[in-house]
């Protein structure tokens, strides 16, 4: 990260990343309720209005180019809606759509149990449940959508918003974004709007992944709030600072597969399996119907059963027999990368081996319910 004509140096970001991880950690230090909740009942009102904001102001672009009348709104929510069949037949389409459903919802993850643990035994766990998915999708897949891919649509035409959506969410975002609102009107102002959007969203999101580990180390280990605080801080600034320092080098894409593509649909399906055919779809619904005004229908117990382990199964085995060698063996990695990502290999394997630790730490201090013991 050199400094030349069009960039400064890499510490005016660093600073922002350094903000952003103190505010990140003020808001886990300060609890569930005091903290995070405070914060999502500031932000995603304030997310939901700026989000209309930009969507109206992409829908009165009309169309820039007078000799491209094609590219319009209209035609770009087309582009965005009217599906690719073909594309279902390419492994990597499903573990990607799969990855994004899971780690959007926080499902392979560990974020939904770990709220999930502060609800009463009463509350409505599937009307919850319903509301959360629906608005979450609604922001992140509707609004988000029909604000990014028209726009792009609109100034780079059909296979330019091809070439920029297979960039990769980041891509889109930080720098094709940029060089849009740098073409229309008022650029600067949407252009800000844009980024305190990705802001606050960013926010909302990363102090949902931190606290799952927070709440094993205060449940399971029964380490203090400080204690676990400081702990996930300190190696989460050394792993992060190993990503924004080696990120020209592949280790943000590497990262990003593999704990937000990858991992979420495993995980998931471990869920689902422990879930159905270990814990138990009686003792499951049975939860679920606790205090609740929505019943879920009955026919979703061979949905949890049956349809989604080997739907899950299904896309993992395919996608390795399609492009799991290659990946493992960083066939398409450029050699100036190889080694990076194998840093980042190591690194996850060894927060994983340290997770696990914990885990059969927890197990042997007897801090886990026996299945006979389950309502």
């Amino acid at each position: 990260m050199e400094t030349n004509a069009f960039f400064n140096g890499p510490w005016t970001a660093y600073a922002a990343f350094a903000v952003v991880f103190v505010i990140n950690f003020y808001f886990i230090y300060r609890g569930v309720t005091r903290g995070i909740e405070k914060l999502n009942k500031i932000a995603l009102p304030i997310m939901f209005l700026i989000g209309l904001v930009l969507l109206g102001r992409v829908v009165t672009l009309g169309s820039p180019y007078p000799d491209k009348p094609d590219q319009n709104f209209i035609n770009g929510l087309g582009f965005l809606w009217n599906p690719d069949f073909n594309a279902l037949k390419d492994a990597s389409v499903w573990l990607a759509a799969a990855g994004q459903m899971f780690f959007t919802l926080s499902v392979g993850m560990g974020s939904i149990m770990a709220y999930a643990s502060y609800l009463r035994a009463r509350d409505d766990v599937a009307l919850s449940s319903l509301t959360a998915n629906s608005t979450n999708e609604f922001f992140e897949v509707i609004l988000a959508g029909s604000i990014v891919i028209p726009a792009t649509f609109i100034f780079f035409g059909a296979m330019g918003a091809q070439e920029v959506a297979q960039g990769g969410s980041f891509n889109l975002g930080f720098v094709t974004m940029p060089l849009i609102f740098n073409q229309m009107q008022g650029g600067a102002f949407v252009g800000f709007l844009w980024f305190f959007l990705l802001f606050m969203a960013g926010i909302t999101s990363s102090v949902s992944l931190i606290q799952p580990m927070i709440t094993f180390l205060e449940d399971e280990l029964k380490w203090t709030r400080q204690q676990s605080v400081v702990a996930i801080g300190v190696v989460s600034f050394l792993v992060t600072n190993f990503i924004i320092f080696t990120l020209a080098r592949g280790s943000m894409d590497e990262l990003d597969f593999w704990a937000g593509t990858l991992f979420p649909v495993l995980n998931a399906f471990l869920a689902i399996v422990l879930f159905a055919w270990f814990f138990g779809l009686k003792k499951g619904f049975r939860e679920i119907d606790l205090g609740a005004d929505l019943r879920v229908p009955r026919f979703f117990k061979f949905v949890f059963l049956v349809i989604t382990p080997l739907s899950l199964l299904a896309i993992l085995v395919t996608w390795i027999i399609q492009q799991g060698l290659p990946v493992l063996t960083l066939e398409n990695a450029s050699p100036e990368n190889r080694i990076t990502i194998w840093i980042t290999r190591l690194i996850l394997l060894t927060v994983m081996g340290i997770l696990i630790s914990f885990i059969i730490l927890a197990r042997k201090r007897g801090r886990f319910i026996k299945k006979e013991e389950l309502r």
